[in-house]
């Protein structure tokens, strides 16, 4: 019986992070119909937590 994966396969230029990073998004999101919101707010909650985390580092660098 023949078996199928859907896989995707990313080459990412670490150059232009922004747009790479968008692309992989939109690349993965139509596997999930119906999911992309939670897709995206899933996304947008670990964006806040690295940034909390860099802010918290920057004020601990600073000395706050």
């Amino acid at each position: 019986m023949a078996q199928v994966q859907p896989i995707i396969r990313i080459e990412l230029d670490p150059t232009q992070p922004v747009p790479e990073i968008c692309a992989v998004i939109m690349a993965v999101t139509p596997y999930h119909p119906g999911q992309e919101k939670a897709i995206l707010l899933g996304v947008q909650e670990a964006i806040e937590k690295r940034l909390e985390q860099l802010s918290q580092k920057g004020d601990e660098a600073s000395g706050k």
